[in-house]
């Protein structure tokens, strides 16, 4: 391996330039990596900031294809949304960073992966790093230069002052979603400031009318948009598109931290809402009640584990096993419609669905008299029935 060189992972223009410049200390070659996981950029003005600040080589790797179907289509699978509003944007984009920049290393030979991330994110980044065999260095955790440094050099060299950039909010995009934290946000009872609604009303169309979209699946994945077959990643984009003129997919949550502390951002991803919206009407639809309520209790996991960082951790391989035998039934077609604020289901199709119209609840009484209700009745809530007694009678007395 070659210990004179490193790889630094792009994350945002403010911080990059001096951390390449800090890397520089210590490293003789330094490769500034770009990894596209969807996040909309000026990759050439990027390349020429990073090689003006020192950086010996500019690497782009387009990593959208891999981030949704390898990381991502497990997502849609588990129904994965933490404490109802958050999608996990974030917690799934590590372990797809982590991957491509070691993909990197290896062609290169180079031992030292650099990454830009504070707070939970620098844990993530360091212990997906090293388990995938590469050693971590979390730029900011010694990083020499203060904030005013860091602003002075972006003005001086035109580099722009990003939304987000800790000005004062902290952000984190990808095809996935849209994360903002921080500033104002950090006090519940602040409503959105204007400057964070611009942000996420940017595609936003007040005209548009409500439409309607159908999304094909296969074993869970969604193969087709509008009965055009794409790839996920596609589909994800031209969702994104969509959804964004009718700002779907908007949430202002606080959440537990993984630490148990709370914290609140605004959070958009519009084609996530959209998709596993559509996944789970679909596999409910596709699944018996046991395997409905069971996985319920599964997706929360998966959940829990990635929003921790635990992307490599054993338990996930069996969690997402259980999560894949279940999903190879989930076949079909889900129709939505999208309108200012919403999406919701108002169709379904799929010929591997238990659902039987001739069996539905209203439409079975050829399989059982309705006299045969009675003693199902007793039976099935003879032990409420018995509670419920003893606690009036103890409540009586």
């Amino acid at each position: 391996m070659n210990s004179n060189s490193v790889i630094v992972i792009f994350y945002n223009r403010l911080y990059n330039p001096l951390i390449i410049k800090e890397l520089k200390k210590s490293f003789y070659e330094v490769y500034s990596l770009f990894i596209d996981e969807g996040k909309i950029g000026d990759v050439e003005e990027i390349e020429l900031e990073c090689m003006a600040a020192g950086a010996d080589h500019f690497i782009y790797k387009d990593y959208r294809a891999q981030f949704a179907n390898n990381i991502i289509s497990k997502a849609i699978k588990a129904n994965a949304i933490y404490q109802e509003g958050y999608h996990l944007s974030a917690a799934l984009s590590r372990p797809a960073l982590a991957e491509a920049a070691v993909e990197v290393a290896e062609e290169l030979g180079i031992d030292y992966i650099a990454h830009q991330f504070r707070g939970n994110d620098q844990v993530r980044m360091d212990m997906n790093i090293e388990i995938l065999g590469k050693k971590p260095l979390a730029s900011l955790r010694h990083f020499s230069y203060t904030d005013e440094d860091v602003y002075k050099y972006a003005i001086n060299y035109g580099i722009p002052l990003e939304f987000g950039c800790n000005n004062p909010y902290s952000t984190s995009e990808n095809m996935w979603g849209l994360t903002i934290e921080c500033g104002d946000l950090e006090y519940p009872d602040n409503q959105i400031p204007e400057d964070v609604k611009q942000v996420i009303s940017r595609a936003a169309n007040d005209s548009a009318k409500p439409i309607v979209v159908s999304v094909t699946f296969e074993k869970g994945i969604p193969i087709k948009l509008n009965n055009k077959e794409k790839e996920i990643h596609q589909i994800i984009k031209e969702l994104n598109d969509i959804g964004g003129r009718y700002l779907t997919g908007v949430f202002d949550m606080v959440e537990d931290g993984v630490v148990g502390l709370k914290s609140r951002a605004i959070y958009q991803s519009p084609a996530a809402h959209i998709l596993i919206t559509a996944h789970k009407q679909l596999e409910l639809f596709c699944s018996n009640r046991h395997e409905n309520w069971f996985k319920e209790t599964i997706d929360k996991k998966w959940t829990e584990m990635v929003y921790s960082g635990l992307w490599y951790d054993p338990l996930m391989d069996h969690l997402n096993a259980f999560i894949d035998s279940v999903n190879s039934n989930v076949n079909g077609v889900i129709s939505l419609e999208i309108g200012k604020y919403y999406v919701r289901v108002i169709s379904r199709h799929s010929d591997t669905s238990i659902y039987d119209p001739t069996m539905a609840i209203y439409n079975c009484g050829h399989l059982y008299s309705q006299s045969d209700a009675e003693g199902f009745s007793k039976i099935f809530n003879i032990h409420s029935k018995c509670s419920a007694i003893k606690k009036r009678k103890q409540h009586d007395s």
